[in-house]
């Protein structure tokens, strides 16, 4: 069977986040910003809605002796901008269908407190989504995995 992909650089839009839509549960990896070397693993669960064009989250972390935090995000897709937990620009893409499709989005801001340069790797199915976000501060040559989320139907 052939597989025809877009072509590369071509934006997803609103009807692509619908795959998200649902229950998630998976991890959180993420590099402590105290010294920026010890990675961090968490339990997470994700529940998606889908709603006018536009999906929110909310994630609930596992810290631990029974304590569990919430945090709420969202994305969007409008013309051609991307908001996933903030602004983002579209680097590349590679979209199979509505369901199936990759993203590398970057931005610049603040990391630590320190000037920065933001890549987002985002994979998704529909049994299947990773977000990595990955960061390099200015004057450095290298970006690093600040964060990851891995998540299974």
């Amino acid at each position: 069977m052939l597989i025809a992909f877009a072509p590369k650089g071509q934006n997803i839009n609103s009807a692509h986040l619908k795959v998200y839509e649902g229950e998630w549960n998976g991890t959180l990896t993420y590099l402590n910003y105290g010294d920026d070397k010890t990675l961090v693993d968490l339990p997470v669960r994700m529940v998606a809605a889908y709603k006018n064009g536009k999906l929110s989250f909310d994630y609930y972390y596992n810290e631990g002796d029974g304590r569990t935090e919430k945090r709420t995000g969202s994305f969007r897709v409008k013309e051609d901008k991307i908001y996933y937990n903030g602004k983002w620009d579209l680097k590349d893409s590679e979209i199979q269908d509505l369901n199936h499709w990759s993203l590398e989005l970057t931005s610049t801001g603040k990391d630590n407190n320190r000037p920065a340069s933001f890549r987002k790797t985002v994979e998704v199915s529909p049994e299947h989504i990773e977000v990595t976000k990955w960061v390099k501060y200015d004057g450095e040559e290298k970006y690093f995995m600040r964060n990851k989320h891995v998540f299974d139907k």
